[in-house]
This record gives C-alpha cells, structure tokens and sequence, in this order.
C-alpha cells in the first residue's frame, strides 16, 4: 500500500505548489487521469524518492519513502533516468536489472516483443538511442519484469498503435501486484473498469471512484447535485454526474479538452451541455 498524507510539491524558488494538499491511498490497481501538466507525472516522481517534497508525507507499506532507497522487491517505475544505470545495449540493461531485482528477462523480452520492439534492436541499441516510443516501451517492460508489489507507469501508452496498447492493457490486467498508472487518455477507461480512478487537476488530486462508475460518467462546468465528483479547473466548478444532457467522459479523446472548457467559461458550458 502507498498512502500519501497532506503533499505538497514545488520546484525551484517558486512558492507556488506543483502539487496541493494531495492525500490519497493507493492499495489496489489505480488510474490517475489528467491533463498534460496537471502534476502526474510530479506525483510520480515524489512516490519514488525523486522529487524532494516540501510538506507532507509518502509511506510506502508503512515505511517514510526515503528509507526504501536500493530494496528490491517494493516498487518500480518507468522513468528513463531511474533505469539508465550503464550506458551499455538494452538487451544487457534488461538483463541486468533481472540481476538486481531477480526479476524476469524472458518476461520483459516477450512484453517488447508484443509492443514491436524486436531483439534486433535490443542487442543493438543503448537507451538513448531509441525513438520516443521505444524508450517508454521497453522503460515500461522492465519494470513489469521487476515483479515489484508495487509498479508506477508514467503514460505507458504513449506513441503505440491501437493494437499494441490493447496487448499492453492485458499484461497490465494479469499484473499480480499494485500498479499505479497515469495517462490524459480517456479511451482507457473502457479497458479497466475493475480498478480504480483519481483525477488531477492543477496540482490536486481528487478521488478515488470506481473505473466503472465512469463508463457512464459525464462532465458539467456547474455545481450539480450529487455528483460523482466534483473539481476546480481554472477556478471554476467542475462535477462529474451520472446522467444528464452533458458531455461523457469517454466520448473525450483525452482530458486536456475539460481544461480547455473550463477556460472558455461560459461558451465551454454551452459545449459540454449541447452534446447529445
């Protein structure tokens, strides 16, 4: 389990917060949904150790996130500068981390197998030589390979065809641990409607609520009545509803578009309340 009491993040000289207030636990498989610069992937970095943190705390199956530095077996992430240790070909990397965290290379060769990435570029290649979308690929692989109880993946699916996020959100779905995964992308949530779902917006986390609960969920920029949700977004009023003559959730094709509406104000209402 991770719990996350009262963080508060910030960068730098500024004293405006990156993350505000979070508090939240995370015990079972866990969407956080948001738009591109929300804080995702910040939240991330501070559950890992590597962003320092100017209030609050991060517990990790009870113990304070920076005493966990170099045990095995609790939690991995998908960040590229966790898993540049050597400048050495990726087929050494996954084989090499397998060492470390008595993980499984053969499981971490068949994921990037599945994902387009063939070993032909894996004996070839060093980590930062490859496109955007194989660096996440195999970033993502090994840490599925590391069999940790708990796995973080910062937007995993970024830059796959359909075909291969679908063979990814299988391996995701047999995961035997915790994963934490963040993403803008709403199409997901159709995929994994037994795990549950937080949204961030401008540096607040708001949930949790069931993935399924979503299936059917639509946006209002108004203070509705027993909403499912409700959020601030540029200083207005956002509530996530079971029905109504609003825009649904799924019928987004990424979260960026609600931030959008909510800075649009009043014509952004129109819109969402338009929809059929």
């Amino acid at each position: 389990m991770i719990e996350v009491v009262d963080l508060e993040v910030s960068y730098g000289r500024s004293r405006k917060p990156v993350l505000r207030n979070v508090n939240a636990v995370f015990d079972c498989k866990s969407l956080v949904l948001g738009p591109n610069g929300s804080g995702k992937t910040t939240l991330f970095r501070a559950l890992c150790g590597l962003t320092s943190i100017r209030r609050g705390r991060i517990l990790i199956d009870g113990l304070d996130v920076e005493r966990i530095y170099a045990k095995t077996g609790l939690i991995m992430v998908n960040f590229p500068e966790v898993l540049s240790l050597l400048p050495v070909k990726i087929h050494d990397l996954i084989s090499l981390y397998a060492d470390l965290t008595g993980g499984d290379k053969a499981f971490a060769y068949r994921v990037l197998a599945d994902l387009g990435v063939g070993e032909e570029i894996l004996r070839s290649r060093r980590l930062h030589e490859l496109s955007a979308g194989q660096l996440k690929a195999v970033c993502t692989a090994i840490a599925l390979s590391a069999h940790a109880k708990h796995v973080l993946l910062d937007e995993p699916f970024e830059q796959l065809d359909p075909a291969r996020k679908s063979r990814l959100i299988r391996y995701l779905a047999d995961y035997d641990g915790i994963i934490i995964l963040n993403t803008h992308e709403t199409w997901l949530v159709r995929s994994l409607e037994d795990w549950r779902a937080f949204f961030m917006f401008e540096g607040v986390l708001y949930g949790p609520v069931l993935v399924k609960e979503l299936l059917e969920a639509r946006f209002s920029l108004r203070e509705e009545a027993n909403p499912i949700m409700r959020m601030m977004i540029s200083g207005r009023a956002v509530s996530l509803v079971k029905d109504g003559g609003r825009m649904p959730l799924l019928s987004l094709e990424s979260l960026d578009r609600v931030y959008e509406l909510a800075l649009e104000g009043e014509r952004g209402d129109e819109i969402l309340h338009a929809q059929p």
